[in-house]
């Protein structure tokens, strides 16, 4: 999908994808390795978002590193801090850890067109359908209003 914003359009995507058994840090590796965007998170199915959600915490990591006022140094693990509705990058990988699910999200966004190359994996489309987190974007902006 396309989305018009205030650093040009952008390209956003989340897929679900159902691996044959729990995945190891070699199935994440494999994951995160095909994937092609400027900020994007990969996490297990029950702590992702609904998709709007996703989108807004990709371009707010997105636009405040290229701005320069991103709390984390990697926007994608902003992103995923974001995604999780904690500041701490710690604890948003731990609830978020895609290790030992078979079920995993990914969400991308990029000023270019997004790649996502997976073979052997089982797409099964959209997150929103399958999640357990209630991160909403009131909750994160009210975090990062406390923050600063």
């Amino acid at each position: 999908m396309i989305v018009n914003t205030d650093l040009g359009p952008l390209d956003f995507q989340v897929i679900t994808i159902v691996l044959d058994g729990n995945a190891t840090k070699n199935d994440v590796k494999r994951i995160m390795e095909s994937v092609k965007a400027d900020v994007f998170i990969v996490i297990n199915a029950s702590a992702a978002p609904r998709d709007v959600d996703m989108l807004y915490y990709l371009y707010f990591a997105l636009r405040s590193n290229i701005d320069g006022n991103s709390f984390a140094k990697d926007p994608n693990m902003e992103a995923l801090a974001l995604s999780q509705c904690t500041l701490q990058i710690n604890e948003a990988i731990e609830r978020a850890s895609p290790l030992g699910h078979n079920v995993i999200t990914i969400a991308a966004i990029s000023r270019k067109r997004v790649e996502i190359h997976l073979d052997e994996d089982g797409l099964i489309g959209s997150a929103t359908r399958l999640r357990s987190n209630d991160c909403s974007r009131q909750t994160i902006l009210l975090k990062l209003m406390d923050k600063y």
